[in-house]
This record gives C-alpha cells, sequence and structure tokens, in this order.
C-alpha cells in the first residue's frame, strides 16, 4: 500500500495476464485536485509506457469515484528488496543503475519530473532489468516527503538539497537521487543514513559528500569524483544527463 492509494494484484480477464492495480486511496479520492493530479500523472506515466526501463502502464479509469491505474505486474520485486537480503555485485549494479539512467532521462526529456527516485521505485523482471515505476505519484497528491505521517522513512534519505529546502523538484533533483541509490548500491549504505528522517534530510542540505571509497575500499578511487558531481548540492553542478 503507498501513501496515496493502495496496490494490488490483479488479473485482467479480457487478456487473462497477471496485473498491478493502483487505486487512490478512497481518502484522496473525495478531493477533486488530487484526483484530477493522480489522473494527470496516469496519463504521463502511460506516455512513457513504451520505453524499457519504464514500467508499462495499461489502462487509466475511474471506478465508483477512484481513479485507478493498471500496470504491468513485475515479478523481480524491487531493487529495494534485493539490497535489503544481499548485497549487490557492483557489476550488476552498475547495469540497473544505466537501465534506471535511461528511463530517467526518457522522462525527462518528455518534461516529466518522477520527483520520488529511491529503490523501492525500481522494479525488476524476471530477468533483472529495472523499470521506474511511480512517477510523480507522492507529489501527485501534493504532499511534502518530510510532513505525510508514514512515508518519511526511506524517502528523506534520497532527497535533494533542494527538495529539502521545500524547493519544486527538477531533472537535477532526480540525477541527485539517483547518485544517492548509486552510492547504497556501491557501498551497501546510503550516504547520510541517519537515526532519523530529519536528520538525514538535513545532511543533505548541509553535510560534506562522504567518500565512497572510504566506506568502500575495494571501490576504485575515480568512483569519488563521480560522486562528487552526482551529490553536488548545487544542481548546477551535476551531470546533465
Amino acid at each position: 500500500s503507498g501513501g496515496m492509494g493502495d496496490v494490488y494484484r490483479a488479473v485482467d480477464l479480457s487478456l487473462e495476464r497477471t496485473v498491478a492495480l493502483k487505486v487512490l486511496a478512497e481518502r484522496h479520492s473525495q478531493s477533486a485536485d488530487i484526483r484530477a493530479r493522480f489522473k494527470r500523472e496516469a496519463h504521463a506515466a502511460a506516455r512513457l509506457s513504451t520505453h524499457p526501463h519504464v514500467v508499462t502502464v495499461f489502462d487509466v479509469g475511474e471506478h465508483e469515484g477512484r481513479p485507478f491505474i493498471v500496470m504491468e505486474y513485475l515479478e523481480g520485486g524491487s531493487v529495494h528488496d534485493r539490497i535489503r537480503s544481499a548485497s549487490v555485485a557492483p557489476a550488476r549494479a552498475i547495469e540497473w543503475l544505466r537501465q534506471a539512467a535511461a528511463g530517467l532521462d526518457a522522462a525527462h526529456a518528455e518534461g516529466i519530473v518522477h520527483r520520488d527516485v529511491k529503490p523501492a521505485n525500481l522494479l525488476l523482471d524476471d530477468d533483472d532489468r529495472v523499470h521506474v515505476t511511480d512517477f510523480g505519484i507522492a507529489s501527485a497528491a501534493g504532499f511534502d516527503t518530510l510532513t505525510l505521517p508514514g512515508t518519511v522513512l526511506g524517502t528523506a534519505g534520497y532527497l535533494s538539497p533542494e527538495q529539502a529546502r521545500g524547493e519544486s523538484a527538477s531533472a537535477a533533483s532526480d540525477r541527485y537521487a539517483l547518485g544517492v541509490v548509486a552510492f547504497e548500491l556501491l557501498t551497501g549504505r546510503r550516504p547520510y543514513a541517519a537515526e532519523t528522517p530529519v536528520t538525514e534530510a538535513f545532511a543533505h542540505l548541509n553535510a560534506p559528500i562522504p567518500s565512497a571509497t572510504q566506506t568502500s575500499p575495494a571501490l576504485p578511487r575515480g568512483v569519488d569524483a563521480v560522486f562528487e558531481r552526482a551529490l553536488a548540492k548545487d544542481p548546477h553542478v551535476r551531470p546533465a544527463s
């Protein structure tokens, strides 16, 4: 169950395939504004659906006043599930990051900002390929990541400095978040992992960028220079794609 809606595993009877069904939560479907945003996000996701590293959206509709999105169901769980159960080989991590980056670049080319890139939103298929999901869904409800109860954990860890300041997210914010995911995949921990989400969010604003090679001495030296750019506080210093 997500913050905005409930996700079910369902069967599409006409095509006899298993799908993921995301329904806008009852408490939000009263708000015309949130309903409109949810639909807008659904259409944005559908527009990106043809990309091999974005979750495919099959249908968008409304049932008893509650909007829903029908998406492909992926068997492999998420990158989040995988890093919780075991450490990831660097070669596989690089491949996942390359695929996630391709999906995000495609979204940015369409003017769509994800706003909530994290391992839980990187889903895997049977062949271990990444499909990015939940484009802008968190923001679709108009929620600030840090104030919505129950959704803070895990997300503050990937929050760009500008989002932590309450400014709007840009493509560069997504690239920052992917940089945080990269740091975690390669070192086994988030760069600013902290006791509380608020402390972690503030670290994105103020703390110096940690050295990945100090955390994981097996990594090649050049990795630190990459993270200096990827996790730069200033969005303009970050890579352009």
